[in-house]
């Protein structure tokens, strides 16, 4: 998984991301693996991006590609809204090209 976790409760866990499928991480990506009804949802804490996966590894796993795919998307141009461009830079001083 390329992650390390501690516990934040029973149905919480915190994750540190510090690979994504095809780029590497300045500095890890904290996020939250919650349990739902169907599986588990992997979120980042900075983004609103999620990951789902019937397990925590597939949900984490999941997250990353949600990542990179919207930092690659970002990097297309510039014709996004200021939250968004501010997401950009967020994501632009973290990964690794």
């Amino acid at each position: 998984m390329n992650s390390m976790s501690y516990g934040l409760g029973s149905d919480h866990t915190k994750e540190k991301i510090n690979l994504l499928p095809t780029k590497s991480l300045r500095t890890p990506l904290d996020a939250i693996v919650e349990q739902d009804d169907d599986g588990f949802i992997a979120r980042i804490t900075d983004v609103p991006l999620y990951g789902y996966g019937d397990d925590p590894v597939e949900a984490i796993d999941a997250l990353k590609c949600e990542i990179e795919s919207l930092y690659d998307d970002l990097m297309e141009n510039d014709d996004f809204t200021e939250e968004w461009l501010t997401i950009k830079d967020f994501l632009k001083k973290r990964i690794i090209v």
